[in-house]
């Protein structure tokens, strides 16, 4: 868990060598969020760049280009899971948001709950997808869960860490338009890389 913040800061390091083009890819990855479409094809092509800064590579254009064309389908299938999932769950916790009872109670807390479990999955997704040589959805996604499941304490304080900094970054505007998504992708890389145990 102390890894957490040296990871970080090694993360915000490597996005100040590439300042100039992450934050212009950080605007586009952000643009690509509202058109939903290239959502998730954006998202694979910031955890490429990411991967490629990480190992100090020189990244440019092409390379985002080639990492949507390579991952568009994989990463749709990606999208549509978070689709399905994240609509089943806040649907459920509409239903029961203001049911009266310890049963209805507790099924609050377990949607929530399963629904920080998707999210804490999904940071180590598509670092651990681009790191393994099988990169299918299933097989990465049991991967990231096994991976959650055999390093609690660190996953449990790296997802409340990144949920903290996306709700500041969001609070903030300008923090969010500029540098969240690089940040989380950097240091979500950095710290799958660590935990597969590649420096």
């Amino acid at each position: 868990m102390l890894h957490l913040p040296r990871l970080f800061v090694r993360a915000v390091c490597l996005w100040w060598r590439e300042l100039l083009f992450l934050l212009v890819l950080n605007f586009v990855w952000l643009v690509a969020q509202l058109t939903v479409v290239f959502g998730p094809p954006m998202t694979a092509a910031l955890a490429a760049v990411a991967a490629g800064v990480a190992d100090e590579e020189l990244v440019g254009p092409g390379d985002v280009w080639r990492a949507l064309r390579e991952n568009f389908g994989r990463a749709w299938l990606w999208g549509a899971a978070q689709l399905a999932v994240y609509g089943v769950l806040a649907f459920n916790l509409w239903v029961y948001r203001a049911a009266p009872g310890a049963l209805a109670l507790a099924l609050r807390y377990a949607w929530t709950l399963l629904g920080l479990a998707w999210f804490a999955i999904n940071l180590y997704y598509w670092p651990l997808n681009l790191a393994q040589t099988d990169r299918r959805f299933f097989t990465t996604l049991s991967n990231a869960a096994k991976m959650a499941l055999l390093n609690p304490g660190f996953t449990i304080a790296y997802t409340l860490m990144a949920f903290l900094f996306i709700a500041g970054s969001t609070v903030s505007g300008i923090l969010l338009g500029a540098v969240l998504g690089v940040w989380l992708t950097l240091w979500g890389t950095l710290v799958v890389r660590e935990l597969l145990g590649r420096k």
